[in-house]
């Protein structure tokens, strides 16, 4: 129990010291940047990987699937920031209780993006996001619920090929820390952080036309799975 309290007070200062430093610093360069033209980003994306999360005795494969999409909008030049939302998929298939080896549920959190780069050989920035995630499953005797937080930080680029191609590579870093808690038959809560924190990922990117474009990325390192998304300016 003092664990999940720890865990808990943990989480809620993580939350409202972001949300606290996102607003100072939106407001501020809102100041800064009288005149500038908003845009709108907004995309769609799917994604399915797989890593290692270590329990408190046991490491689990885990493979997650999401389906979501998220928007941010520019505060200036060089900053824009937003929201990402989605449902996604929990799986397992070495987690002894049944109920644990498929569960579903949604996400949802907050991104910053800086812009580092712009010209024509390359687009390079530094996105940083902060996500909520739960899943639930039951049957008749047993109930599950995961829930976790996840902080990322990736540092893309896009390197221009042709007109309309683009390679697309990515370094990220994040830290996961959760809770897998049951009630029923079995009443426990088991702690659960990620395996590996420093990942990668390679791509293409598509430009449909001058404010839209299609692609697909794969990751290695502390994830191994693909993505695909589309992604629109307004």
């Amino acid at each position: 129990m003092k664990l999940h309290s720890s865990l808990k007070s943990a989480g809620a200062k993580i939350k409202y010291l972001t949300l606290t430093s996102l607003l100072c610093l939106l407001f501020t360069l809102s100041a800064q940047a009288l005149g500038y033209e908003k845009q709108l980003d907004f995309n769609v994306h799917l994604q399915s990987v797989k890593s290692d999360w270590r329990y408190d005795n046991a490491r689990r494969r885990t493979r997650i699937s999401r389906a979501g999409f998220g928007w941010s909008e520019s505060f200036g030049p060089y900053l824009s920031a937003g929201l990402l939302l989605g449902y996604l998929d929990l799986s397992q298939a070495d987690n002894p209780l049944d109920v644990a080896k498929l569960s579903s549920g949604y996400y949802g959190g907050l991104q910053l993006d800086g812009q580092i780069i712009e010209n024509r050989y390359l687009k390079l920035k530094l996105n940083l996001s902060l996500l909520y995630n739960e899943t639930q499953n039951q049957d008749a005797s047993q109930n599950l619920t995961n829930v976790w937080t996840q902080i990322e930080m990736k540092l893309l680029a896009r390197i221009p090929v042709s007109e309309r191609l683009g390679l697309r590579l990515e370094l990220n870093s994040y830290r996961l820390r959760g809770e897998q808690r049951n009630s029923g038959a079995i009443s426990s809560i088991n702690n659960f952080t990620h395996d590996q924190s420093m990942g990668y990922s390679t791509g293409l990117d598509l430009a449909v036309d001058r404010n839209a474009s299609i692609g697909f990325d794969w990751s290695g390192g502390n994830r191994e799975g693909g993505r695909i998304y589309f992604r629109r300016l307004f």
